[in-house]
């Protein structure tokens, strides 16, 4: 019988390191054969705009440990100065599309372009305009920008560690496997991490919105969740009112930050809405096999890498910044 191929996700978090290796049958099926937690190497981004060798040896090694040369393994990066913006353009062509997305993502910044990597994930909608009788085609384009150096960094790092890196994506592009595909229902994603909270608000499984708050050095807990709590309902709320998340939409909550206690009481307190750990979402997957018995908050911690390795299951088009 032919071996399936591991994959390994890591994914590099401000606080903790997170790593999940994993098989995928040929049946879809994702056997997670292993998965570790670590602390965050502090200096591990201190030197990402120079030249200079990455102070990291043997820290993911043992994070890696049992790679095998021909492994794939995938990084997931949530790095607070990655550009992240969706759009919606007439529809065009991909060469038409390019130029649009770097004209766009130029407008975000300052700096020149040439030195950041771009790509996006377009995707055809057609909406029923009922008054006109006809169908409107468009495409929702989501568009990535990341420094070059930055993905140079993280390539040296793994290769410093004797891995290489088959592919970097952006961290929340895996997050649509949690939703229903067959759905049109809304959703809203909160990712609460050390520094900052992250939004991404998907109509059906496609991204629509996303922002980020980045936490004060002089807020208080309770000054932080009445941030996200007033972000989060200045994204359900549209301009001509009413709300975006209906009746059948449903409001989840991940992140290290998340599991402190009384966090997620809070939030459904003041909201007035029932929010859900994201990770209930893979208990009730069962496509999925895990080597042990996992904790909630292990489960937690391990959501994106889990989700990476769903996507790579799904063989859909992503988002690949390397």
């Amino acid at each position: 019988m032919k071996k399936s191929k591991k994959l390994w996700v890591v994914d590099l978090g401000e606080a903790l390191t997170k790593m999940v290796v994993g098989s995928i049958d040929e049946s879809g099926m994702v056997k997670i054969k292993d998965f570790r937690i670590e602390k965050t190497l502090e200096q591990i981004w201190s030197d990402v705009d120079s030249n200079k060798k990455p102070k990291t040896r043997g820290f993911l090694r043992s994070l890696l440990r049992g790679h095998r040369r021909n492994d794939e393994v995938i990084l997931l990066i949530n790095h607070q100065e990655m550009m992240v913006e969706t759009f919606t353009f007439p529809m065009m062509t991909i060469a038409e599309v390019e130029d649009a997305i770097f004209w766009q993502m130029q407008q975000l910044t300052s700096e020149n372009m040439e030195y950041w990597r771009i790509d996006f994930l377009a995707r055809e909608r057609t909406q029923w305009l009922e008054y006109l009788g006809m169908n409107d085609k468009n495409l929702d384009v989501l568009g990535v920008a990341v420094r070059k150096t930055f993905l140079g960094y993280c390539t040296r790092i793994f290769r410093q560690n004797g891995c290489g890196l088959n592919a970097i994506i952006p961290q929340f592009y895996t997050f649509d496997t949690l939703i229903n595909q067959t759905s049109d229902q809304q959703t809203l994603i909160i990712d609460m991490g050390k520094e900052s909270t992250r939004f991404f608000y998907f109509q059906g499984d496609s991204l629509s919105e996303n922002h980020r708050i980045r936490l004060e050095k002089d807020w208080d807990g309770e000054a932080y969740l009445q941030q996200i709590i007033k972000t989060a309902k200045q994204i359900l709320l549209p301009p001509l009112g009413g709300e975006k998340v209906e009746k059948n939409g449903n409001i989840y909550l991940m992140g290290g930050e998340s599991l402190h206690r009384g966090v997620l009481e809070y939030l459904k307190r003041w909201m007035n809405k029932e929010i859900k750990p994201t990770y209930f979402l893979l208990d009730e997957n069962e496509d999925l096999i895990f080597p042990r018995l996992i904790s909630k908050t292990e489960l937690c911690l391990i959501t994106p890498c889990v989700c990476g390795l769903i996507k790579s299951a799904r063989n859909s088009g992503r988002v690949k910044l390397l």
